[in-house]
């Protein structure tokens, strides 16, 4: 552990950069009281307790950076000094455990801010209407607090030239995206697990650089707007467990740069259109709504295809031949009226992954090229699992996009930049065998394989 208290002894030195992160302190190094120059300060990652220290950026008028996330600093934020840090850039308190309110002057005091993280604390209440002051605002990270009210209108309203916004995993409710919402630059918004209701209005129509919205576990209804089809940056749309419904969108075709869709746990109905043209995703997830009718064949007219998950929906018919141009699949289809024989094709995929056509009406053999487990060894030999005794079945997709911030450590700083991560998606499956349930978790789906055909009206002999 690193020695931080220097009793009757005054530093001789003028410290600029101090980066102490991941060093066990629980208390802040006593010299700090004494230094007035610093630009970078980095004390994150570890187990300080007790209160904000205002005294760090009253003494430091021109520090830059200052990150104390993930440490134990506890209590409300306090009055902010009325002089203006002109200096501070990057704030990073996350992780703590700080409640109550912000302070009311928040925003004037830190007029020049370009990333602000607060997220994992208790803080709760209305966002200040000074935090629409900070006009240099970049990034700001306020999820998983216990904010309420509205959609503030100083940070939506065109104020501030924000990239990325997360206010998702808090309590604000009413109109999504309000009238005199104003994001011109937005790239990334994150307005999950929160209490939005009512249908969608336009916007989000400025804000056409929009490249992942998510905006699941709310209370939205009405049909998905057509407007989304104009974005088209987008690339991630998450909007499962909502009201939803209405047809899917054609207006999808549009979004030619769109890889992850997920719409599962809403009310869509009717069947999907035998145009759709969804060239560029990667994983579909409609799974628990009321589509019916064929699954489209242009479904499996992309190479890019990885996940299809159709589950617990209302299709029928027979499974589209087509499914063997993809080359890398996992299709999940559980739970729907599709008839007829298993598809030989369906065996003739390069990299199968996990297959689940359980509780549907098909007939007929098992086609006789399941038992050629080469198609399975690739991804056998490379996969371990833990299993466990359990009383269902389901498979879990975890599909958010993860951010990684992250800024210069020199003199010379520069602004803080996004950096999107590969998609991280954890799979847990549970499969029938012989009366047990194997449970199965892998944090990467090209290692998981796995066949359920339970539940149907299958006949003939096993092929091995």
């Amino acid at each position: 552990m690193l020695q931080v208290k220097t009793e009757n002894w005054l530093p001789t030195y003028c410290l600029k950069v101090l980066q102490l992160s991941n060093c066990n302190l629980n208390v802040g190094p006593t010299f700090l009281l004494h230094q007035c120059h610093l630009r970078f300060l980095d004390l994150s990652h570890n187990k300080w307790v007790g209160n904000f220290p205002t005294w760090l950026l009253q003494n430091n008028s021109r520090l830059q950076t200052l990150s104390l996330a993930n440490n134990s600093f506890s209590g409300i934020l306090p009055l902010l000094p009325n002089a203006k840090h002109d200096m501070l850039r990057l704030l990073d308190i996350s992780s703590n455990n700080f409640t109550g309110k912000l302070p009311q002057n928040m925003g004037i005091f830190l007029q020049k801010l370009e990333s602000l993280d607060m997220s994992e604390n208790t803080f709760e209440g209305d966002i200040p209407y000074s935090m629409g002051e900070m006009q240099e605002l970049h990034l700001l990270d306020l999820s998983r607090n216990n904010f309420s009210g509205e959609l503030p209108r100083p940070i939506v309203s065109g104020c501030l030239p924000l990239d990325m916004l997360d206010l998702s995993s808090n309590n604000f409710y009413g109109q999504m995206f309000p009238n005199y919402l104003n994001l011109t630059y937005l790239r990334w918004l994150y307005l999950n697990n929160n209490h939005f209701s009512g249908k969608m209005k336009d916007g989000l129509l400025s804000s056409t650089s929009l490249e992942g919205l998510d905006i699941s576990n709310n209370m939205l209804s009405g049909n998905i707007p057509h407007w989304i089809g104009n974005i088209s940056t987008l690339w991630v749309l998450l909007m499962s467990k909502n009201h939803l419904e209405g047809n899917f969108p054609v207006q999808f075709n549009n979004l030619e740069s769109l890889e992850l869709v997920d719409i599962s746990e809403n009310s869509l109905s009717g069947s999907m259109i035998a145009s759709l043209n969804l060239s560029s995703v990667k994983h579909l997830s409609l799974q628990k709504n009321a589509l019916s009718g064929l699954i489209p064949n242009a479904l499996f007219g992309s190479s890019a295809l990885m996940t299809l998950d159709l589950r617990d929906t209302k299709f029928f018919g027979r499974i589209p031949h087509q499914i063997n141009e993809l080359s890398n699949l996992h299709v999940l289809l559980r739970g729907n009226y599709l008839q007829g024989r298993i598809p030989n094709q369906l065996f003739q995929i390069k990299k199968l992954g996990i297959i689940d056509l359980s509780q549907n009406k098909l007939n007929g053999s098992i086609p006789s090229c399941l038992g050629n487990v080469s198609i399975w060894r690739e991804r056998i030999d490379d996969f371990s699992y833990e299993y466990e005794l359990l009383e269902g079945y389901k498979v879990y997709l975890s599909l958010n996009p993860t951010i990684v911030t992250y800024y210069n450590s020199t003199l010379d700083l520069q602004p803080p930049v996004e950096k999107h991560s590969a998609i991280d998606r954890q799979v847990e499956a549970e499969f029938a065998t012989k009366n047990r349930y194997e449970f199965f978790i892998v944090s990467n789906l090209n290692y998981m394989t796995g066949l359920d055909l339970s539940s149907n009206e299958l006949s003939g002999e096993i092929p091995w």
